[in-house]
């Protein structure tokens, strides 16, 4: 089952990572070299505002689904067809406004899938175990974004075929895990009833405030990792001077994934044993403040390479943990799917396009300031794991 249901993720993350860490950045720079930050800003931005909005309702409809073949699959299975089929169309697209929609429909898409996969973390696995499915929902975005980076820098040199290859990946990948496993018939307790106006209602800040303190870790360190990452191409151009763009974000990728993967797995066994959640997220999220702080201060090639290591064994260790933590701290059963997306929904508001734009803008293209943005916005993620008193 995990070893599916990581696959299915590895399908997902191709469509998720890969634009924000490149793809986005090759379209905009073939469409408009000249005005390549503020049209990359602006697809970005598309598609976190899009599933700012969608993940909720979709949450909403997925918590109320009663079909027998499986409220969850059915949903992310819907997700995966449509965000496939848009994704393969973007890179075909040659007018700003019509990849703008095209990328709506796959955020719609995304939606869905994240919605219905995470939700089964919280249906079927034990709070012993969530660590374990966690690292299947975390290895897998390391080992799709190395890998589709290889595809879309070195093999695929064309940009609209690597848009539909990526796309038919993914689509691929999903299918093992929807079709083969039977999802189990939710109880009438975990289905939510009733008008579907109150399930829009987010749950009290009073009676769920640990709920809150984990939704404000996830989106401040995704946010400040985001506002790195998405203009990384334009780093190691325009900073470091790169002869190969393209090809030295691969090796700085491949670096984050060897580092990346350790600890993902590794995380995820110790907080199993110790359920002791809160102090790996910390350090995690601490070692990625280094990381975007080393890029700030120390703008070589070498100092690179080793914001890369840090940035992986960071990012590594919080992909598993923080998962586990978010899933521990939901404060309903039969709105799981629903409280799931209101977290994923708000790690996806476009702080980091707003903030890249913004100091980018005002700075002059000063990428040095970028970084330092990115570590701030970071370490505020880390003080608010520390407002959480209920989870260890």
């Amino acid at each position: 089952w995990l070893w599916l249901f990581g696959l299915a993720w590895f399908g997902f993350w191709l469509l998720v990572m890969l634009p924000g860490q490149i793809m986005l950045a090759q379209l905009a720079k073939t469409l408009d070299e000249a005005e390549k930050v503020s049209l990359t800003s602006l697809f970005q931005g598309v598609m976190l505002v899009t599933i700012v909005i969608a993940v909720p309702l979709v949450g909403v409809l997925c918590d109320r689904t009663t079909v027998r073949w499986g409220r969850r699959r059915a949903w992310a299975l819907g997700g995966f067809i449509l965000a496939a089929v848009a994704f393969a169309l973007v890179g075909q697209a040659e007018s700003t406004s019509l990849i703008c929609l095209l990328l709506a429909l796959v955020a719609i898409g995304e939606s869905c899938v994240l919605v219905g996969l995470s939700a089964m973390i919280a249906d079927q696995v034990p709070v012993p175990q969530r660590g374990r499915a966690s690292a299947a929902f975390g290895v897998p975005q390391v080992i799709a974004l190395a890998g589709g980076m290889v595809l879309v820098t070195e093999v695929i040199k064309d940009v609209p075929t690597a848009w539909w290859i990526i796309a038919g990946l993914a689509l691929l990948c999903c299918l093992p895990f929807l079709l083969l496993l039977r999802e189990p018939v939710a109880s009438a307790r975990a289905i939510a009833q009733g008008r579907i106006l109150p399930e829009l209602t987010p749950p009290s800040p009073i009676r769920a405030p640990d709920y809150y303190w984990a939704m404000a870790t996830r989106v401040l360190i995704n946010a400040g990792n985001l506002i790195g990452t998405t203009y990384l191409l334009f780093y190691v151009a325009d900073v470091l001077h790169r002869p190969n763009p393209d090809g030295a974000v691969l090796t700085l990728t491949l670096v984050y994934l060897v580092f990346c993967v350790i600890a993902t797995y590794a995380a995820g066994l110790a907080s199993d044993r110790s359920l002791r959640r809160k102090p790996l997220v910390m350090i995690s999220g601490s070692l990625q403040v280094a990381a975007a702080l080393t890029l700030a201060i120390s703008p070589t090639w070498t100092a690179a390479m080793v914001a890369a290591a840090l940035l992986g064994v960071g990012y590594g260790a919080f992909l598993s943990v923080d998962q586990a933590l978010t899933t521990d701290v939901l404060p309903d059963d039969g709105t799981r799917a629903r409280d799931l997306g209101l977290i994923n929904a708000a790690q996806h508001l476009p702080i980091a396009p707003l903030v890249g734009f913004a100091v980018l803008s005002l700075t002059g293209e000063n990428y040095r300031a970028l970084y330092v943005a990115s570590a701030v916005v970071m370490a505020l993620g880390v003080w608010s794991v520390t407002r959480i008193r209920l989870v260890a």
